[in-house]
């Protein structure tokens, strides 16, 4: 039938988008991988799972208070994180390895030094790489982390996609067991289909649509590493204009109307200008 035609073809097209993911990101294996239709719908279905009541962020991060509506939301700077953890022993803590303002997190240490001062009581660890093609790309298992979430296509498809595939990857043991009960029930988010029927949860299209940009342009991590030498030259470029710090990641955060405007045109009529709506 055509229906089991394109069900086959779209679970295909997953299986391409994971081998993706293993490539840029290490996120092996395969079914350690989950895909949702945005990071914060894929964390929020796992802290209800794991029955989640309280979460640190820092105050870098792109999420807020507003995420977690069902949790105590704790936001702290990322230099007082690890003591505020071991102070107050939340159940989860989530942390950008590039903010949505350019900033490098140390989130490999932050954990290394939450695990070794609580052990067996360490919250749930969860390392957000949407922004890591800002950092070269960051290995799943280099963040010391038992979550890492991202999103499929930024840093590698055009900006002005409006695309949304998130994936979650899960470091061996109990949470990834309880992955596979959480995401079982919808369509495309785990390596194989059910044998029952499954709720629509990621879009088909968006699937192939990133499948093929990566198809037609034969991208690998080698790649993406090779153009992200090339992103960080323009960003100490734009940041040089604008008179300001030169980066340490391919954002650059202006924080003033008068550097700002100094962005050469080129690069807003580029699609390579946001402004977030508190400014900036």
């Amino acid at each position: 039938m055509r229906v089991e035609a394109l069900t086959r073809a779209d679970w295909r097209r997953a299986s391409q988008v994971r081998g993706l993911l293993a490539d840029v990101h290490g996120a092996t294996p395969q079914d350690a991988v989950f895909l949702a239709p945005g990071t914060l719908a894929g964390l929020r279905l796992v802290f209800a799972s794991l029955g989640v009541r309280r979460v640190v962020l820092s105050r870098d991060e792109y999420f807020d208070r507003r995420a977690f509506p069902a949790a105590r939301v704790d936001l702290v700077r990322p230099e007082a994180l690890v003591s505020r953890v071991v102070r107050h022993r939340p159940d989860a803590v989530v942390l950008s390895a590039v903010t949505w303002r350019g900033r490098r997190i140390a989130l490999e240490a932050c954990f290394r030094e939450i695990r070794t001062r609580l052990g067996a009581a360490a919250p749930v660890l969860v390392a957000d790489v949407s922004h890591g093609g800002a950092a070269g790309f960051p290995r799943v298992l280099a963040t010391r982390a038992d979550i890492v979430l991202g999103d499929v296509g930024k840093w590698i498809t055009p900006p002005d996609w409006s695309d949304r595939l998130g994936f979650l990857w899960f470091r061996a043991g109990r949470l990834r067991i309880l992955a596979r009960r959480a995401f079982a029930p919808f369509y495309l988010a785990g390596t194989r289909p059910g044998r029952s029927l499954e709720a629509r949860w990621v879009d088909p299209e968006a699937v192939a649509r990133i499948v093929e940009w990566c198809r037609s342009r034969k991208v690998t991590r080698r790649k993406l590493l090779a153009r992200h030498e090339t992103d960080m030259v323009l960003a100490r470029l734009v940041a040089e204009r604008c008179g300001v710090r030169a980066p340490s990641t391919a954002l650059v955060w202006l924080e003033s109307a008068a550097a700002a405007r100094k962005v050469p045109a080129w690069v807003e009529d580029a699609g390579l200008v946001w402004r977030p709506p508190s400014g900036g």
